[in-house]
């Protein structure tokens, strides 16, 4: 964790020698929002030049908002994961490059955690996005330059205050509301199918998370787990909400899930992998392992993101109850969630062409 002290000292060697005082700040025409930090806000009110702080967050969030040209800095994340190397190599889907080609000529202002404060001062945005969690940073980097900074951050991929701060803050509440409205929608599609479910007979499941170490970690509660209908063995660890923590092999023998999903879905061989757990001797009990039922899950990476969210909802259930939903179309159900949120058709389809997640034969049209 970096200090408040390390924090200044990053962004004064960042700000240079330069002796222009910052900007002072304008009482006219602004308002007052309350950040995702609980922080009260001043605000321009309208918000036409904005940088983003937040990894992938923000520019994920503003792209769903039709509002990216807004955009005139963006942290090294955006560069890294949609246009750089990085991204390739892992073959990840964070925000396909293709919905924002305009945002490849963005500017780069450095990383989320270490940003260059001149450089976004000579941008003269009328805000700058960081994350809720560096509200420290967020402090300095207001007071270095004058400037507004909201903190962004969500609980969970169908947690939608974030997505509505930012809405507020371009106005765009229309938009935000109409995508709310809508995820909830497919969400109660997907619990008005399985009603009939015996809950005597819901999936146990764990979700292995950060599969690069043998060591298992997960998250409870993990929103997709929930809404598809499995019951999250790690509910039972009594640990704080969306807490990443460890667990033992032994623990996981213990709770002895029917199915086991894997944080991962590139092509690139690394890390934890389904034959790594099939192979495990300390595992041979389980009844996921034995029945072969592990599967890699799209989960949450570099943030939350609704869209993904919904697409991993619909994509559980079919792994948890395969007869239940058998009439179910994954893949096309995830192409439509995509293009309402993205506004390009094909992107799941996309997603999965790359991706190692379980796919499923076409269903036939009548």
């Amino acid at each position: 964790m970096i200090t408040a002290g390390v924090l200044l000292l990053v962004l004064i060697l960042a700000a240079g020698c330069s002796d222009q005082p910052a900007p002072a700040k304008q009482d006219v025409n602004r308002r007052t929002i309350t950040d995702c930090a609980g922080r009260e806000v001043r605000i321009p009110e309208r918000v036409a030049k904005v940088v983003d702080l937040a990894l992938l967050d923000g520019t994920r969030t503003m792209v769903e908002l039709q509002v990216a040209d807004r955009l005139v800095g963006v942290n090294d994340s955006v560069k890294n994961f949609m246009y750089g190397e990085e991204g390739s190599a892992l073959g990840c889907w964070f925000l396909p490059p293709k919905v924002a080609p305009q945002l490849k000529s963005v500017l780069s202002v450095g990383t989320c955690r270490e940003p260059n404060v001149e450089f976004i001062r000579s941008l003269e945005p009328d805000l700058i996005l960081a994350y809720a969690s560096y509200t420290e940073l967020a402090d300095i980097i207001e007071e270095q330059t004058g400037l507004p900074v909201a903190c962004i951050d969500a609980s969970g991929c169908l947690d939608f205050k974030m997505l509505r701060l930012v809405a507020e803050i371009m106005g765009k509440q229309r938009r935000a509301e109409a995508l709310v409205t809508y995820a909830k929608g497919k969400v109660e599609t997907i619990v008005r199918m399985r009603s009939c479910l015996d809950e005597k007979k819901r999936a146990k499941v764990f979700f292995w998370g950060w599969p690069v170490q043998d060591a298992p970690k997960t998250i409870a509660p993990y929103d997709p787990i929930d809404l598809a209908g499995g019951l999250n063995v790690a509910l039972q660890a009594g640990a704080r909400p969306y807490e990443i923590y460890d667990i033992t092999k032994e623990q996981l023998a213990v709770w002895n899930p029917d199915i086991i999903l894997l944080q991962w879905w590139t092509r690139k061989k690394v890390g934890v992998r389904i034959e790594t757990i099939l192979s495990d001797p300390a595992l041979q009990t389980v009844s996921a392992v034995k029945n072969k039922q592990i599967y890699y899950s799209r989960s949450f990476m570099k943030g939350w993101d609704p869209a993904m969210g919904l697409c991993e909802i619909y994509y559980l259930a079919k792994l948890f109850y395969p007869d239940l939903y058998r009439d179910l179309d994954v893949e096309k159900e995830g192409n439509e969630i995509l293009k309402r949120f993205y506004g390009m058709d094909g992107l799941y389809s996309d997603f999965l062409d790359g991706s190692e997640l379980h796919r499923w034969k076409p269903i036939p049209t009548s």
